[in-house]
């Protein structure tokens, strides 16, 4: 295969690397080889004015590079490295990366969104701190060369490595991953190929994790790590993973930018940074990260905070701290059903959630021994009663009965009536009750067409 050189379309001056800009359409004909790749515009959107982002000689770049070429952060990024202002970054669209040769990069190669990415195609050999693949369809035809981590994850991108993966440490966790070779002296899991069993993973019935193996964990600088995903947030930002390269000591405003950016790595702080104010830091962006929290510094007193600003924090109180009390205070909050324990259902509190609930009464979520003819009669009075058929049926109530009752609560409650339960019965025993209303011709104008389909 013989690689020629591409005559770029200059957009603007862009000479900051190696990298330019060119369009799908001269890709496409110095290069007629790509169109044969499935991969190349897998989903058959790309337009030949469309870009590529390409270097026609081997490169060496400084720093990171990030391959999520469609996010925010990463288009900033790439506005600067090809000078151009971020508002033609934002009229351009840029669907891969081609070089035509080896690539360097003294930091990490970065693909950390893992439903999609831009394709990528080298011609030769990559040299980086660490590897990370997501989403992206990335073709190397040489050699992938880390001085950490390759890491691939996610079914929604491929990687084929034509040579050999080295680095100290490989992991493939669900990805469509191939290499002709391979050379990885202290850690290699492979979800899809045979796997050392001191290297394999352990199931936490409690959490639902996969728990990394002891084997990976002594390998690493921060201990706290358990999970090839907060592995890969370390990874996703550049960082040095691996305790024999010595990476820098961290700082308590380094936790607190991490915190205030994703509360989950308050899990990774390590205990002298893991301060009140930090935990407070991460309770004020979410009541999620209350299982992250010290346990010392969880009160009944913090529970009933979270619970009042916002019911749906029920879901991660300690059972400890859950009374009778603090449900109504979720309650009242707006919350789901099934967020609260079941030993604490009443009749009042089912109603106080189904009438405070951002979204539609679920009569699904409550058990049968609650199912009243008052219930129900409550519940189509508070929403669209969109399971009442079913809620009937199952616990032998008269559904008739229950909309007759509804009707009987008053004129106002005719909305639910004929927007979600119209019948001929239901009409004939509203006009029955409210012939005589003067209110009664306002629901015959406003559901006149289905007033017309009952009459024919």
């Amino acid at each position: 295969m013989i690689f020629k050189k591409i005559t770029s379309i200059n957009t603007n001056k862009m000479q900051n690397s190696n990298f330019k800009l060119t369009t799908i359409a001269e890709i496409k004909t110095k290069y007629p080889f790509l169109s044969e790749d499935e991969k190349f515009d897998y989903f058959d959107e790309w337009q030949d004015e469309d870009f590529f982002l390409t270097a026609d000689e081997d490169v060496n770049f400084e720093g990171i590079f990030y391959l999520d070429l469609y996010e925010d952060k990463e288009k900033k990024w790439l506005a600067k490295l090809l000078n151009l202002p971020d508002k033609k970054i934002e009229e351009i669209r840029i669907e891969g990366i081609f070089v035509n040769g080896d690539f360097s990069v003294s930091g990490s190669i970065i693909n950390a969104e893992g439903d999609y990415g831009p394709y990528i195609f080298i011609s030769g050999s990559v040299n980086c701190q660490s590897l990370l693949l997501g989403g992206a369809n990335v073709e190397i035809k040489g050699n992938v060369t880390a001085k950490e981590v390759v890491m691939t994850y996610y079914n929604h991108g491929n990687f084929n490595c034509s040579g050999s993966i080295n680095s100290p440490v490989f992991i493939v966790t669900d990805h469509n991953t191939a290499f002709a070779e391979r050379k990885n002296d202290l850690f290699y899991y492979n979800d899809r190929d045979e796997i050392d069993s001191k290297n394999e993973c352990e199931y936490d019935d409690e959490t639902g994790d996969e728990i990394i193996s002891n084997e990976l964990r002594k390998l690493l600088d921060n201990p706290l790590i358990e999970t090839f995903e907060e592995l890969e947030r370390d990874l996703a930002r550049g960082e040095l993973v691996l305790k024999q390269n010595n990476p820098p000591s961290k700082t308590y405003e380094y936790w607190r930018e991490r915190v205030l950016v994703n509360y989950r790595d308050l899990k990774l702080v390590p205990n002298e940074f893991k301060t009140e104010e930090l935990c407070n830091l991460a309770l004020n962006k979410t009541f999620h990260a209350l299982p992250f929290i010290d346990q010392d510094l969880i009160t009944s007193q913090l529970c009933e905070k979270l619970v009042s600003k916002e019911g749906f924090a029920i879901q991660v109180i300690p059972d400890e701290f859950i009374t009778k009390e603090l449900c109504f205070k979720a309650a009242e909050s707006g919350t789901m059903l099934r967020l609260i324990p079941s030993a604490y259902y009443s009749e009042e509190l089912i109603l106080l959630v189904f009438k405070n609930g951002k979204h539609q009464p679920d009569i699904n979520d409550v058990p049968s021994a609650f199912i009243t003819e008052n219930l129900l009669v409550e519940y189509v009075k508070i929403g669209k009663g969109l399971w009442l058929d079913k809620a009937c049926k199952e616990n032998g109530i008269d559904k008739l009965h229950i909309l007759k009752q509804v009707i009987d609560s008053g004129i106002e409650y005719l909305d639910n009536i004929f927007g979600n339960h119209f019948s001929k019965e239901t009409v004939d025993y509203a006009f029955s009750v409210y012939k005589n209303d003067e209110d009664w011709n306002k629901y015959v104008q406003k559901y006149k067409q289905k007033f017309e389909r009952i009459e024919k």
